[in-house]
């Protein structure tokens, strides 16, 4: 197949500033080069008054919750929230609603410019949905078990993960795209001893791992004394023996006594720490998935991302699920970034959205920015004349117009 070079008013290789009337060459679907505009080849497609940039990633989301937009209100109460959430879950034809909302879910991201997604989802359901997605998924198979279900096998117990997880195997290694791990629930839902079952199973085999860490105020309670929302919470669906005792510290020095920042786990929302908990992240060189529209709809106190981003630790955007978001498009969280801190680098910004994700999900050595060998997963996006397209694309409106997936394009809007 011959090279193929894509052309636009301004190409954004992210690690590498802006090139006016850049040029992506592409063959057999990698990334060749970047070319300047000073060179005298011509694009074979030229976008015009656009920006070509990488796809963006998607660090963290449930795509099983596709389905649940603005069905689940938020009260003030957390545990409330996911009371109302898990009644609506149980009253739905489960194995059914969670295919098509997977499958939709992954829908909405690729035509938003996604291209590589985070999602932990649950079950041989994800397992096959995860499989034939087009863009690049790092699957991470939810692990919960609590007071009763600590132990024993069920749908979501370290035991029935591993087994799918080594059916799944084959499939995803001929998938290429596809990676697959952990993902404790968080510290209210997931005993000790089932944190450290997960974590020595992907330690050995060198596998991603995530959790959700410091969400809620309920969270720190319930760490400190065992109270709260989310006892209760544990109570009423039968996984409360008392056999938990609250280790009394905050989420993140729990996460450390778990054994979990070991693993260089990519934790989403974090909203709750301090600067100790910040240094022991960097230290231990965690990744945060930072999900800002998700943050304002829970009514959290103001993020730690500065920071966080000041310590050296690797921040970087997600989603979460529509069941507290509006869309599944990273672009839009940056751009609600934006305008929610108009002063935060753009360029900063846009790696959160891209090459910080991969990282995070263990591919930067494979997506997240142009780069000679990388695969060929590119948007464009129509832009504004400026002199400053980083900061156009944040402040505009603009969808994507195509996004191609190892050099193949894709329009959106036949998605």
């Amino acid at each position: 197949m011959a090279q193929l070079r894509i052309g636009a008013r301004w190409v954004l290789p992210v690690t590498d500033s802006p090139i006016e009337n850049g040029r992506v060459v592409i063959d057999g679907g990698r990334i060749v080069a970047v070319e300047s505009g000073a060179k005298p080849r011509v694009a074979d497609l030229d976008y015009g008054d656009a920006v070509i940039l990488p796809g963006f990633v998607n660090a963290h989301t449930h795509l099983e919750l596709t389905g649940f937009r603005g069905r689940v209100p938020f009260t003030g109460s957390f545990g409330d929230w996911l009371r109302g959430l898990i009644a609506l879950q149980s009253a739905e034809d489960a194995e059914q609603a969670m295919s098509r909302a997977i499958a939709e879910g992954l829908r909405q991201s690729l035509a938003a410019g996604v291209t590589t997604i985070v999602d932990a989802g649950c079950g041989q359901q994800a397992a096959d949905a995860w499989c034939e997605a087009r863009a690049n998924v790092v699957g991470l198979f939810e692990v919960i078990g609590m007071g009763p279900r600590a132990g024993g096998s069920h749908s979501r117990s370290v035991e029935t993960v591993r087994r799918l997880m080594e059916q799944c195997t084959a499939r995803a290694e001929a998938r290429g795209s596809l990676r697959l791990g952990m993902c404790p629930h968080a510290p209210y839902s997931t005993a000790p001893e089932v944190y450290r079952q997960a974590v020595a199973y992907v330690e050995e085999r060198d596998l991603p791992i995530g959790t959700h860490l410091a969400e809620t105020r309920e969270e720190l309670e319930f760490l400190f004394r065992g109270r709260g929302p989310l006892r209760e919470l544990l109570e009423e669906l039968g996984l409360w023996d008392g056999s938990f005792e609250p280790p009394e510290v905050p989420p993140v020095a729990y996460a450390e006594w778990l054994g979990l920042l070991a693993c260089r786990p990519l934790l989403a929302h974090v909203n709750y720490v301090s600067e100790q908990d910040i240094a022991l992240l960097a230290e231990r060189r965690c990744s945060v998935a930072y999900c800002p529209r998700t943050h304002r709809f829970f009514q959290h106190e103001p993020h730690w991302y500065r920071q966080m981003l000041g310590s050296g630790i690797n921040v970087c955007i997600g989603t979460d699920s529509l069941a507290s978001n509006d869309s599944l498009s990273v672009l839009d969280e940056m751009r609600f970034l934006r305008a929610a801190d108009p002063s935060l680098d753009g360029e900063l910004l846009l790696a959160m959205g891209t090459i910080r994700g991969a990282r995070a999900a263990g591919l930067d050595e494979r997506v997240g920015s142009f780069e000679p060998g990388k695969r060929a997963d590119l948007v464009a996006v129509p832009l504004a004349a400026s002199r400053d397209p980083v900061d156009a694309l944040l402040r505009g409106a603009s969808e994507p117009m195509v996004v191609y997936l190892a050099g193949e394009p894709i329009d959106p809007r036949t998605l």
